[in-house]
C-alpha cells in the first residue's frame, strides 16, 4: 500500500503545514511529504494542482484528499486510532476541541504582528494592545488546560494530542519573538521546543533557500520519529523536483521542469575559521545553526540553567 502524501508549504513560513506534520511525526506515521515553495511567482498554480482550496496543507490518501489542518489531524487520528489524540474524559475533550477551534479561527492580531518566519531576524517586536490581549488569552488557555487536565504528562492535556499540534507554532513564535512567559506557560513552551519533531522541522526550515522564480516541490519519504539528538547535522544531499504539469499564472515567468541534486553547505557553526596571521584581526565567533541553538536551549532547560536568548537564530533573510 502506497503511503499517504502530505503537501505542505515552505517550512520556514507555513505554520498551518506544521500542525498535522508534527502530529503525524509524533506518532511515527509513514507518509511522503511534498514541500511547495511559498511566495514565488507560480506558488498558487502548484498548490492548485493538489489543493481544492488553493491552500496548504493537503493530505492525499489514495483517492481521498483532505484539506484544513485540523481536519487532517482528525482524519489520521481516526484512521490510525492514535492514542489520546483527543482526551478521553468528556469535559477535557470538549475543552481541547474548543481551544483548538479558537486557535483555528482567532488570534488574528498575533498572526499579523508575530508572523511565523523561521528565517527572520530574531528578537522582540513592538506589539499592539490587541496582540498583547491575544498573548494573554493564549497564556490563560495553556495555564487552565495544564491545571485542570495536564496532570499525567507535560502537554496541555497530559499526553500529546491535536490541541498541542494546533498550538505548537504559537509556542515557537513565543520562543522566536522573546515573548515573556513564566510558570506553566514557560514549561509548556520548553516542552514544544524540546520535541524531536519540532527540532527536525526547524532544522529543515533553516536549510531552505530563498525562493526563486519557480515554486519548486521537494519530495521525500517521512518514516518514524528520529531519536532526539544534541544537534542535527545538515543533510548531505537534497533532491529538488520541479512539478512539470502545473499551469503558469504569469506568462512572463518560465518554470523549468528539472531535477537537480546539490550539496547543502555546512552551517556557519561548523565552518573552520581561516588561519590567523599576525596582522589579521581576531575572527568573531560564528553564530550557531538553528538546530544547535535549539539543542543549547534544550540543554539549559534540562539542567535548570537560564534559557539562552534566541539571538542565535541568525538566519539569512529572503
Amino acid at each position: 500500500m502506497h503511503p499517504m502524501t502530505l503537501y505542505i508549504g515552505s517550512k520556514s513560513l507555513s505554520s498551518w503545514s506544521l500542525r498535522p506534520w508534527v502530529l503525524m511525526r509524533h506518532h511515527g506515521l509513514a507518509f511522503d511529504e511534498v514541500v511547495i515553495t511559498l511566495d514565488v511567482a507560480d506558488t498558487a498554480a502548484h498548490i492548485r494542482a493538489h489543493s481544492p482550496t488553493g491552500r496548504v496543507p493537503v493530505l492525499v490518501d489514495g483517492d481521498l484528499r483532505i484539506w484544513e489542518s485540523q481536519a487532517i489531524c482528525e482524519y489520521v487520528a481516526e484512521t490510525f486510532a492514535l492514542p489520546r489524540a483527543w482526551p478521553l474524559e468528556p469535559a477535557a475533550r470538549a475543552m481541547a476541541r474548543a481551544i483548538s477551534a479558537e486557535m483555528h479561527a482567532g488570534f488574528e492580531s498575533l498572526r499579523r504582528e508575530l508572523p511565523f518566519e523561521a528565517q527572520r531576524e530574531p528578537g522582540p517586536v513592538p506589539m499592539s494592545a490587541e496582540t498583547e490581549a491575544d498573548i494573554a488569552r493564549i497564556r490563560h488557555l495553556w495555564r487552565e488546560a495544564r491545571r485542570l487536565y495536564g496532570h499525567d504528562g507535560e502537554w496541555l492535556f497530559g499526553k500529546f494530542g491535536i490541541a498541542d499540534a494546533m498550538y505548537v507554532p504559537v509556542a515557537i513564535r513565543f520562543f522566536l519573538y522573546d515573548v515573556p512567559l513564566d510558570g506553566p506557560e514557560r514549561d509548556y513552551m520548553h516542552s514544544v521546543i524540546l520535541h524531536p519533531a519540532v527540532q527536525a522541522w526547524m532544522e529543515a526550515a533553516s536549510q531552505e533557500l530563498p525562493g526563486g522564480e519557480s515554486a519548486l516541490e521537494r519530495t521525500q519519504e517521512v518514516e518514524s520519529m528520529p531519536e532526539p539528538q544534541a544537534a542535527a547535522e545538515p543533510a548531505a544531499v537534497v533532491e529538488t523536483v520541479a512539478a512539470a504539469s502545473a499551469p503558469e499564472p504569469t506568462p512572463a515567468v518560465a518554470s523549468a521542469a528539472t531535477e537537480t541534486t546539490s550539496a547543502v553547505p555546512p552551517s556557519p557553526a561548523t565552518q573552520p575559521e581561516p588561519p590567523a596571521t599576525p596582522a589579521a584581526a581576531p575572527t568573531p565567533a560564528a553564530k550557531p545553526a538553528p538546530a544547535a541553538a535549539i539543542a543549547k536551549a534544550a540543554s539549559a532547560i534540562n539542567t535548570g540553567a537560564e534559557l539562552p536568548k534566541v539571538r542565535s537564530f541568525q538566519l539569512p533573510s529572503d
